[in-house]
């Protein structure tokens, strides 16, 4: 069995490698997750979930409720805040050294020594900065960690060529593998229900107003250098 470490940006933020990340667990492995933040920047919904001020404990409950339904063993937050975005709409990263945010990652790599390693590109998909930053740091915590390593990195939204123009592809990231994942969109999409804070936002962002036609189908990802 292999044991496998999601590590996202904010909640939702797995539906990038949700379906990929669900056929690992049909075919027994053992999957953990790890959000850097409870999402707190992001917006609350369309009726609201509640209060701007408590959308980390919403968020947080939803992504515990996404876990579940992907058949993750494990969930964890980091304890830093994702900040609200400016009125221009820009958004932002953590406010943290990089030296905190390496600190705080390495702590779950090293007591977990997961074989597989699944998080964010190098373009941060859509070029969110806190994606960028917790591509770029989970690589910097992974070199700090050696001689351990894990046998395999993926990131998600890799560059097919046909998916080039995708608004989510990180397109400096060629795909070393793609997958259709109709055998577990119906996974894929539980998941997606359980961020209910989002789902104005998702169906805003695809021009649709069915959850399950804003969800990929294929996912692809890209193979890095572990050094192992």
């Amino acid at each position: 069995m292999t044991t496998v470490l999601a590590i996202m940006a904010h909640p939702d933020d797995e539906l990038f490698g949700t379906g990929y990340l669900a056929k690992l667990v049909a075919e027994g492995h053992e999957l953990s997750m790890l959000c850097t933040t409870r999402g707190e920047g992001g917006e609350v919904g369309e009726p609201p979930v509640g209060p701007k001020a408590r959308l980390g404990v919403y968020r947080e409950a939803e992504m515990r409720a996404a876990a579940r339904a992907l058949g993750a063993r494990d969930i964890w937050f980091l304890d830093f805040v994702d900040p609200r975005m400016e009125i221009d709409g820009e958004a932002l990263p953590i406010d943290a050294t990089s030296q905190q945010f390496r600190a705080a990652l390495s702590v779950h790599l090293e007591r977990l020594r997961p074989d597989v390693v699944v998080t964010h590109g190098s373009n941060g998909e859509y070029g969110h900065p806190q994606h960028v930053y917790t591509h770029r740091t989970v690589r910097d915590a992974l070199a700090e960690l050696a001689p351990w390593r894990p046998s395999e990195m993926l990131t998600w939204c890799a560059n097919t060529g046909a998916n080039a123009e995708d608004k989510l592809t990180n397109r400096d990231d060629p795909a070393d593998f793609s997958l259709d994942i109709t055998p577990w969109f119906s996974t894929k999409l539980a998941v997606a229900q359980a961020h209910r804070s989002q789902h104005a936002m998702f169906l805003r962002n695809n021009r649709t107003s069915d959850l399950a036609d804003a969800l990929r189908r294929e996912e692809a990802f890209r193979r890095w250098d572990t050094g192992s």
